[in-house]
């Protein structure tokens, strides 16, 4: 895929999984927490490398 398809779906998946990480901390499931935490945090990261090449 090229970036341009890229871009949205890191973007998707950066934003729903910040979703899901703020909602297990709001109930104080900190185990799922801690693994959306990871999850977000591996899309951010390749979302700064995706837009870092352009």
């Amino acid at each position: 895929m090229n970036e341009r398809r890229l871009l949205p779906v890191y973007l998707l998946g950066a934003a729903g999984s910040a979703y899901v990480f703020w909602y297990y901390v709001s109930t104080s499931a900190f185990l799922p927490a801690l693994v959306f935490g990871l999850v977000t945090a591996a899309f951010v990261a390749r979302l700064r490398i995706l837009t870092a090449d352009s």
